[in-house]
């Protein structure tokens, strides 16, 4: 098959994976952010995709979203998710797929800077949005959230090793 082609569907498929980890959803009382699958599927697309296809899955999902495909979290979509307070999560995804892939040597150094990326970028946006100080700001978008995306960490790496097998 034409490497191109190839690559082409490994981006296509990486959005679609992407879009149906986001509506695996969970709201969380007393957060602004919802637990999703998404970061899981942008760990597992970065672990096993070369950086430049995992980053252009993440950018045809973000395009996907932007122009009204309700591919975000709760079947949502349109340009107004991405400047919304928890946009800055969504446009880290493809920072945080070329972070994983620059640093994949380590992989769970990888993907904890990667978490890391998303945090920042998302929370720094959060902050500027909605105007609330660091500390509410991580009370309300990153501590709740650190249990489960150790165990998407630890679930990446199984996974990922499984499909390598294969």
């Amino acid at each position: 098959m034409n490497t191109k082609v190839k690559s082409l569907i490994y981006c296509s498929l990486g959005a679609c994976m992407i879009a149906v980890g986001a509506q695996l959803t969970v709201v969380l009382p007393m957060t602004a952010v919802p637990i999703t699958m998404q970061t899981l599927s942008v760990y597992v697309i970065a672990c096993l995709y070369e950086r430049k296809q995992a980053v252009l899955a993440c950018l045809i999902y973000l395009l996907l979203g932007a122009v009204g495909l309700p591919v975000f979290a709760g079947f949502s979509g349109g340009i107004f998710s991405l400047i919304a307070p928890t946009g800055g999560y969504l446009i880290a995804l493809p920072v945080m797929a070329f972070v994983i892939g620059k640093l994949l040597k380590r992989k769970i150094i990888a993907l904890i800077v990667g978490t890391i990326v998303c945090y920042t970028l998302g929370t720094l946006w959060f902050m500027f949005c909605m105007k609330v100080a660091l500390l509410p700001a991580l009370t309300l978008c990153v501590f709740p959230f650190l249990i489960g995306d150790t165990l998407k960490i630890v679930l990446t790496i199984l996974i990922t090793k499984r499909i390598r097998k294969l």
